[in-house]
């Protein structure tokens, strides 16, 4: 059978009307045209997605070939974790970037408490919820006695709920917007007094102590094996840690209110590290910026207050030295928003399974870089 071209075709079917033949043609070709554009922008995007959902490996692991010395800084390097949950109904978490809003109830925090049961350190637990504290024992039962010191608390005993009232105004101010309830702002500023209650406990027997959210290693699997947190090889005893979020330089050139209004977050509130005298220190001069920042009519979360004190208005107050952990994106299987603010945390985990791997075999583990910031 003779090939007959389309505009052969379209003449002898519809005479002279050459004209119209030429726009079927062009139309023709026009949609051969987009249709090879989206198949190519469906190729870059899915080549993108691949790049930024792409596993990174991340070595934790000091040589200790070239690095003799570098465990001797923390032979002590278990850690005490420090956590609470306040059951104040549910709420909705700020968006960040692309991310959308989410809502957050009690349901949500029990179904991230399977992750406690396989943590190994020693915990000390404030809750004020009956059947989270019950679900939390559960969890944690096969562990020894020691492991677990469970705390009954009441809003009232944290002193950063008798600024509920102040938080309340400010939210109702229409110059300024919150971006979270005024319960949860108090709850963010009650983990400073938690921390404070724990450190004045005969119970914590290690150097090192940390605050960990609930819901930090919420994913993991069911199946995933039990861990345990260790400080890294590289940690600076004399500071305070935190998984950096945003680079410091942002702060450079804002003020503690810009920094509230453009909900401005340097480093993650979710898990902090230090020696029982620095976080001690730290408490006091949170404590002290809250209640200033308060006085001016700014209120958000912790991490906001700890953004306003290294500001360049704030900055020469402060005794304490941050140290910051950041982690590529896909570092520890960690995406979206996940990277930052989880970092230091993974980066605890995988210091205790490379120094358990290192004593088993010597020669044969990994070697690691931390990207850490001092400050």
């Amino acid at each position: 059978m003779r090939f007959i071209p389309l505009q052969q075709r379209c003449t002898r079917l519809l005479g002279n009307h050459e004209g119209f033949c030429g726009i079927v043609q062009i139309c023709r070709n026009r949609t051969r045209s987009a249709a090879l554009v989206l198949v190519s922008l469906i190729i870059v995007m899915y080549s993108g997605f691949q790049i930024m959902y792409m596993p990174v490996e991340m070595n934790i692991c000091q040589d200790p070939s070239k690095s003799k010395d570098s465990y001797l800084q923390n032979i002590d390097d278990n850690i005490t974790i420090v956590t609470m949950y306040l059951n104040i109904g549910t709420f909705k978490k700020t968006s960040f970037f692309l991310f959308s809003k989410e809502s957050y109830a009690t349901d949500h925090y029990k179904n991230w408490l399977f992750s406690w049961g396989k943590l190994n350190n020693r915990v000390i637990a404030f809750f004020d919820d009956d059947d989270f504290i019950e679900q939390f024992r559960i969890k944690r039962a096969h562990l020894p006695d020691s492991f677990t010191k469970i705390v009954r608390i009441s809003k009232d005993q944290l002193s950063a709920f008798k600024y509920k009232k102040q938080v309340e105004e400010i939210n109702q101010h229409p110059s300024f917007s919150l971006s979270y309830p005024p319960d949860y702002t108090c709850t963010m500023d009650a983990k400073y007094d938690a921390l404070e209650m724990a450190l004045k406990m005969d119970d914590i027997k290690t150097s090192y102590v940390a605050w960990m959210d609930i819901g930090l290693f919420r994913r993991l699997q069911e199946e995933d094996p039990p861990f345990t947190l260790k400080v890294p090889s590289d940690f600076n005893s004399s500071k305070l840690g935190f998984s950096e979020v945003t680079s410091r330089k942002w702060l450079s050139q804002l003020t503690p209110r810009e920094i509230y209004e453009k909900n401005v977050v340097w480093v993650a509130g979710g898990f902090v590290l230090g020696v029982k005298k620095v976080i001690s220190e730290f408490i006091t001069a949170y404590r002290n910026t809250a209640r200033e920042l308060l006085a001016q009519g700014l209120a958000d979360t912790d991490q906001q207050v700890i953004a306003s004190m290294y500001s360049p208005d704030m900055a020469s107050k402060q005794k304490i030295d941050i140290m910051t952990y950041s982690c590529p994106r896909g570092s520890f299987s960690l995406y979206g928003h996940a990277y930052l603010y989880f970092c230091l945390p993974y980066i605890c985990k995988a210091s205790a399974e490379c120094k358990t791997r290192s004593q088993k075999n010597p020669e044969n583990y990994n070697h690691i870089h931390i990207s850490s910031r001092h400050s």
